[in-house]
């Protein structure tokens, strides 16, 4: 009976190994600067351009799970992003939001082709009428 706990023990965790390491290589992050990436920057307050911080929830479909998201490595290619408003965004500030505004804090989706060796700024632009859309506001080549 034991032998056989034993067995069953070390074949689920074989199992759970591999299906980590499947995880790992299938990720569109990168974890180290000398795999070719491009660099997404969510966290800068522009206030005298009047673009604001975002997060990124999503990317194609799947829960990103990342919670360093100032600096995000990501694989070069073609992206559909779901991004919110960061929460210091303080609503009750921005001029011409109506404060019961129900896609305030909702998801916007933001498709981007990202190359390798280039930085990316990611903000939140608001319209006149409070709506807002993500927009990559600046865009820089890196020496990485």
């Amino acid at each position: 009976m034991a032998m056989s706990i034993r067995k069953s023990f070390r074949w689920l965790t074989g199992l759970l190994l591999a299906a980590l390491c499947v995880t790992a290589t299938a990720s569109l992050f990168v974890n180290s600067r000398s795999e070719p990436h491009a660099v997404l920057y969510l966290n800068y307050q522009m206030i005298p351009r009047k673009i604001y911080p975002v997060r990124i929830w999503m990317v194609d479909g799947k829960l990103t799970n990342r919670s360093d998201q100032g600096v995000i490595w990501i694989k070069p290619g073609n992206y559909t992003f779901k991004v919110k408003l960061a929460k210091v965004v303080n609503l009750a500030y921005l001029p011409g939001l109506q404060q019961k505004l129900p896609d305030a804090r909702q998801m916007q989706e933001m498709k981007l082709n990202v190359a390798a060796h280039e930085a990316y700024y990611i903000g939140a632009k608001f319209t006149a009428s409070g709506k807002w859309q993500p927009e990559v506001w600046k865009i820089e080549n890196t020496k990485h």
